[in-house]
């Protein structure tokens, strides 16, 4: 195993996964192949993309500190080439809890820049009501972007869009062109309601038009990532995006109808589709959909 020392590390930049309630000791992983040079990482927190190139590894997310040990020797079983780029999804920190860990080594960590600009400073996630810390600087995205951008490496193109904002205000999608792989980070979950993150610029209406976007960028082989979930196909995502875009118009139907939010609650607009309570429960969820679409705060 590859072993460095984070510990300290990880207890100074309070990334022991608060709002989380992990247990580390109890993480398993799962590696698995997903197309050409890309596999999937499952452990805690989001899954990750691990895509290897002759002479390093570029890894989307890096899930919490006290991982990092383990997840290195997850990619050691792949090659023994280092860690180069670290791509975050968005800002949540069991996508970014490792940054620091793997920047320190000598990864370069790339974001849009709204990710960079939230985690310079202490950052409220209302679903889990917790306030983060400011990152270090070791732990910041060195390298940002606006709109999209593009590596090339191993011989695969990898270009990287800013979705429009969905989940937060930064999301990212990753696309191996070669290995016809996109990474979505938690646009999209397999399991569960979708999640936006509402007071860091998400929205549910964006999750829907995040899901568009993907949807016009994948073929009918395209092989999809989810933040949380499996690995999952076109149809997948397609089948994700009708439901939300369903529950959002019973919503939108009841407060035409002049329905209160609780009047929509007991309505149970999600009804059928295996929602469930999770970091929100279901009512919040609808709450926080009814009050997006009634413009209320």
């Amino acid at each position: 195993m590859i072993c460095f020392a984070w510990a300290g590390a990880a207890t100074a930049q309070g990334l022991q996964g608060p709002g989380f309630g992990v247990d580390y000791d109890a993480v398993s992983f799962e590696l698995t192949p997903v197309a050409g040079n890309v596999h999937m990482l499952a452990g805690a927190g989001g899954n990750l993309g691990v895509f290897v190139a002759g002479d390093g590894v570029f890894l989307v997310d890096d899930q919490f500190a006290p991982l990092t040990d383990r997840i290195l020797a997850e990619v050691a079983k792949l090659t023994r080439a280092p860690v180069r780029f670290v791509i975050n999804t968005h800002f949540h920190g069991d996508h970014t809890g490792g940054n620091e860990n793997l920047g320190t080594a000598g990864a370069l960590i790339v974001a849009h820049e709204n990710v960079r600009r939230t985690l310079a400073q202490p950052h409220f996630i209302e679903m889990v009501q917790t306030t983060w810390p400011a990152f270090s600087p070791q732990a910041l995205p060195v390298i940002t972007f606006q709109e999209s951008m593009t590596f090339h490496l191993g011989g695969e193109r990898i270009d990287i869009y800013h979705a429009p904002p969905s989940h937060t205000d930064g999301d990212s999608v990753i696309f191996f062109r070669g290995s016809d792989v996109i990474h979505m980070g938690d646009i999209f979950r397999t399991r569960g309601q979708p999640i936006f993150d509402r007071n860091n610029g998400g929205s549910y209406q964006g999750l829907i038009e995040a899901s568009d976007f993907v949807l016009a960028l994948a073929g009918e082989n395209t092989k999809i990532i989810p933040g949380h979930g499996s690995i999952s196909s076109r149809d997948d995502l397609q089948h994700v995006r009708d439901i939300m875009a369903t529950v959002r118009d019973r919503i939108s139907a009841g407060i035409a109808d002049g329905f209160s939010v609780e009047e929509v609650i007991a309505s149970d607009p999600s009804a059928g589709f295996g929602w469930r309570d999770g970091r929100l429960t279901v009512e919040e969820t609808v709450r926080w959909i009814y009050a997006e679409l009634s413009s209320q705060p």
